[in-house]
């Protein structure tokens, strides 16, 4: 009998010999009675309790990474960001795997308001973990700050897997829907919401968007219509040429324009566009001066916050007496920058080429930039304030006929019930860089103009009523005029 116990022994013995010391024992290497006080006052909200303990755990056992966590999670809780984070750093470069610590340094970044790295982080602890509901909520969140609508619709429909945060999740799925232009499906859920909800909180907000889809119906259709028409008498007809002479004679004479665009892309954040106007004059008496504009348009618009930049591509064509007059093409960069809720400050630059067909000396090419700012007047509310000033460089074939411009403009406009009055003026000079060969002299114009108008802007067809008055001097006699327009026009939009 001592012969079996002594073979069992010995076995026993040699298999013991054979194990690794530290798998042995690691679980007793691990016994950090700190560590687990201060899990234990993390868990019990005692913040100053907790520090206390996971720091003499940390002096106990420096390459425990769960004592680095936890003191991360407590520096969070705390809102000492830059602690929380430099704990994390620590417990991430002992073991990058920790159960718990991506999510932990994920909800860091959001809470700093750092959403790029949120959202990539939380997407991680997502593909790990799909069934983390909070995970998918708060990349859900990240995405929605972020204004990645699709992404948020995303995790927002695995957060809606949820039943308590079904109705909730549900909600800002319209919500996005209604940002990336599916309209049909977020007014389909805004519905469900007012319907089914348990929440009269959910019942009024999903109302309140309903009303506003409602209002602004127009402004979520891929397309958009519009045509002017007006009736204008010009005691001094202005003739159509590069050279802005007048005819000494009075008429009176219609103009129409129709125009339209349609969204080939159209989100709330980018658009791309294809447009096309249309405009026509006919007087009554001087036919010669009949003149048609035809106008395509090609356009990008991107809007991000407090700033919408765009980009125009368009080719125009002229036609004066039915007979082509001048082709163009157009391309223009403008930025629109929302200051303030009562001050917006706009920018362009352009350029321009012209070809004229019976005129070649005037073919050419023009760039031109403006900076303008429209402004609510602080204390009258029913006040705004614009100005703008333009620069352009026109150099053409034709020596004599390249010249520099500069304008500027002013006005005033107040609005009382459904009346808009508008007050304003503008001037602009015109000076030519060489000699006119006609006259042996250099031409440089000034151009004052003052207009008022008056419109009924709450109306599904606006009538308006503007009177203008221009005054032009120049260094040759012959480009002086002054003349004096009354247009009456309606304009519907659909």
């Amino acid at each position: 009998m001592n012969l079996k116990m002594n073979f069992f022994f010995s076995l026993f013995l040699a298999l013991l010999l054979l194990l690794p010391l530290n798998s042995l024992f690691a679980d007793v290497a691990q016994t950090n009675p700190y560590l687990d006080l201060g899990i234990f006052a993390y868990e019990e909200k005692d913040h100053k309790a907790a520090i206390a303990h996971l720091k003499r755990a940390m002096l106990k056992q420096p390459a425990n990474p769960l004592t680095y966590h936890y003191l991360g999670k407590t520096y969070l809780d705390l809102k000492r960001f830059e602690e929380s984070r430099q704990s994390f750093d620590k417990a991430f470069q002992i073991k990058p795997d920790l159960d718990g610590l991506l999510y932990d340094i994920a909800y860091l970044e959001y809470m700093i308001q750092n959403y790029p790295d949120a959202l990539t982080k939380f997407s991680q602890v997502f593909k790990k973990n799909s069934k983390n509901v909070m995970a998918s909520y708060y990349a859900a969140n990240s995405a929605f700050k972020l204004q990645r609508y699709k992404t948020a619709i995303k995790y927002f429909k695995e957060v809606s897997k949820s039943p308590n945060a079904k109705e909730n999740s549900e909600y800002y799925i319209a919500v996005c829907y209604l940002q990336i232009g599916k309209t049909k499906k977020s007014r389909e859920l805004f519905n469900r919401i007012k319907q089914n909800s348990k929440s009269k909180t959910l019942k009024k907000n999903a109302d309140q968007w309903l009303n506003y889809l409602k209002k602004n119906e127009k402004s979520f259709r891929p397309y958009h219509l519009y045509i002017n028409i007006a009736l204008t008498y010009d005691d001094n007809v202005k003739l159509i040429s590069p050279e802005d002479k007048v005819s000494d004679k009075d008429d009176c004479f219609f103009k129409a324009f129709l125009g339209g665009a349609y969204n080939l892309v159209q989100s709330p954040i980018f658009k791309v566009g294809v447009g096309y106007r249309h405009f026509q004059t006919m007087h009554v008496d001087l036919s010669e001066y009949n003149l048609i504009n035809s106008t395509g348009e090609f356009f990008l618009i991107y809007n991000s916050k407090d700033t919408i930049q765009s980009l125009h591509l368009s080719p125009e064509k002229y036609w004066l007496d039915s007979k082509v007059y001048m082709t163009c093409q157009r391309i223009r960069y403008d930025v629109q920058w929302q200051k303030s809720k009562e001050v917006k400050i706009k920018s362009h630059i352009g350029f321009v080429k012209n070809s004229y067909s019976d005129t070649p000396l005037y073919d050419g090419q023009a760039v031109n930039m403006g900076l303008g700012m429209e402004s609510i007047i602080p204390g009258y509310e029913k006040w705004k304030f614009s100005t703008q000033i333009n620069a352009e460089n026109n150099s053409t074939k034709g020596p004599d006929k390249k010249y520099k411009k500069g304008h500027l403009k002013c006005a005033f406009t107040y609005k009382y019930k459904d009346i808009n009055l508008s007050f304003g003026g503008d001037y602009l000079f015109k000076h030519y860089y060489h000699v006119n060969r006609q006259y042996d002299q250099r031409r440089r114009d000034s151009l004052l103009k003052m207009n008022t108008s008056v419109s009924l802007y709450k109306f599904k067809i606006q009538p308006v009523l503007k009177i203008e008055h221009l005054i032009n001097t120049s260094t040759i006699d012959d480009f002086d005029y002054d003349k004096t327009a009354i247009t009456a026009s309606v304009l519907y939009t659909f």
